[in-house]
């Protein structure tokens, strides 16, 4: 939101950091605006709840073009209604106000394209406007391009193998496929930044490395936590319609699958991708109800349900009193009152998920650190923040950085040291947050 407000205020787009203490005058690139604008939108109409009324939209619009093909690629309604809340639960690992949740949308738009087109042999034409969109909104881009171009692999083969099979396009079709994809790279340079957005994806990939093997969500899939379970009931229900359904597995859902469980296997951030894909494929092969019969259907008590339902979720839209409630229990509100009523100005040292936040409602205090963990990489600002985390000469890279306030959750290994140590003070304390001050004239390394 930041970065929209200064996008309306200056008609500019941020080229140097000017939020942060930690990388202060960096370069940066600012590689989701278009996703941020909404929020912005979204919070100036309503505050928090505007954040959660877009988050709630764009969620429902994937999720129903999730159902949507299900029941297109011929799938009862009870089973596409089965896997759609199985492609849910998938992407609880990242599911949230986010702008990644764009990306996503854009990639349900793209296989419906794709399914319309395999249908009908139309409507490729529609895949540069994607793209063009898509590279503004978010990296996810990079997949939507493996997507395409497993879809054309898949159909230059033709044959029959056990339960799979494939279909050879024709000379038309290839060549449409073969336009729209040439098209839909040159689209991905229609963007404020030219080729440094594009190559973005692959900087993340081979620079960042840091990123991916400490953040959580780039991690491997635990199978001892939810989305880890969700993933072996993903696995083995598809091994299930391997072993008893005969109906034929077209090659392009077997690539496409494979595709997707791999990436979600070895990033469980990827998860939420897997069940875009996997759940119209799965659907369509459940026979866990009996077959519909419309002489049953009850409208009018279908219809009552689905007014209940409705009046429900408006009812039920929490208030932005219940919201900063929950805002308040989780990031530093009134740590940030107390520090910016008592004038403090200094150099602090936040807990990482705290730097936005800070960000946007105390601007006059600089974090060291927040979640744009790109530009921190590139500086060495984010290994020293996990050495100082990680109790890894804590104090040393305290006074290299000559940080004056310290604000962590109270039971962070850190608060421990300092409240041990001659040179730090505590000065605020909550269920929240806690706020040590340096000890003017001590030693900076003095230890107890």
């Amino acid at each position: 939101m930041r970065n929209a407000a200064y996008l309306f205020q200056y008609h500019l787009f941020p080229r140097v950091d000017t939020y942060s203490l930690g990388a202060a005058g960096s370069p940066r690139l600012n590689y989701e605006w278009l996703s941020e604008i909404p929020f912005l939108l979204g919070f100036d109409a309503w505050g928090l709840q505007g954040l959660l009324a877009l988050y709630f939209t764009v969620f429902m619009l994937i999720y129903s073009g999730v159902y949507y093909r299900s029941c297109r690629a011929g799938a009862d309604y009870k089973s596409a209604s089965l896997t759609t809340l199985l492609a849910i639960l998938l992407g609880v690992v990242s599911i949230g106000p986010r702008v990644l949740l764009f990306g996503w949308l854009c990639m349900v738009g793209l296989l419906l394209v794709l399914d319309h087109f395999q249908r009908t042999g139309k409507g490729l034409w529609l895949l540069p406007l994607l793209f063009a969109l898509w590279v503004n909104l978010h990296g996810s881009w990079i997949f939507g391009l493996a997507v395409l171009g497993l879809t054309i692999a898949a159909g230059l083969l033709e044959g029959e193998w056990g339960l799979v099979v494939a279909r050879r396009w024709s000379a038309q079709e290839l060549k449409k496929l073969l336009l729209a994809l040439a098209a839909s790279l040159a689209a991905l340079f229609v963007n404020p930044f030219g080729y440094t957005l594009v190559r973005y994806p692959f900087d993340f990939l081979f620079r960042q490395q840091t990123n991916m093997q400490h953040v959580q969500e780039w991690q491997s899939v635990d199978f001892g936590r939810l989305s880890g379970k969700m993933a072996l009931i993903m696995i083995f229900a598809l091994l299930a319609a391997a072993l008893f359904s005969r109906q034929k597995w077209k090659l392009n859902e077997v690539l496409l699958m494979a595709f997707a469980l791999g990436a979600a296997l070895v990033h469980v951030r990827f998860l939420f991708f897997a069940g875009l894909i996997v759940a119209p494929i799965l659907a369509q092969r459940l026979k866990l109800f009996p077959p519909y019969r419309r002489e049953r259907d009850q409208p009018w008590l279908n219809a009552c349900v689905m007014a209940a339902i409705v009046g429900a979720m408006i009812f039920l839209f929490p208030s932005a009193a219940y919201l900063q409630r929950k805002v308040d229990a989780d990031f530093p509100t009134a740590a940030l009152k107390f520090m910016q009523e008592q004038h403090l100005n200094g150099r602090i040292f936040n807990e990482y998920a705290w730097g936005g936040y800070m960000e946007w409602y105390a601007p006059d205090l600089k974090p060291l650190i927040d979640t744009r963990t790109d530009i921190f990489i590139y500086n060495g600002v984010f290994d020293d923040y996990l050495r100082v985390a990680g109790n890894d000469h804590s104090f040393q890279i305290l006074d290299r950085y000559k940080i004056d306030y310290v604000l962590l959750p109270p039971k962070r290994q850190l608060i421990y040291l300092l409240e041990q140590s001659p040179a730090w003070r505590p000065i605020y304390t909550d269920k929240v947050a806690a706020l040590f001050e340096r000890v003017p004239g001590s030693d900076a390394m003095a230890k107890p």
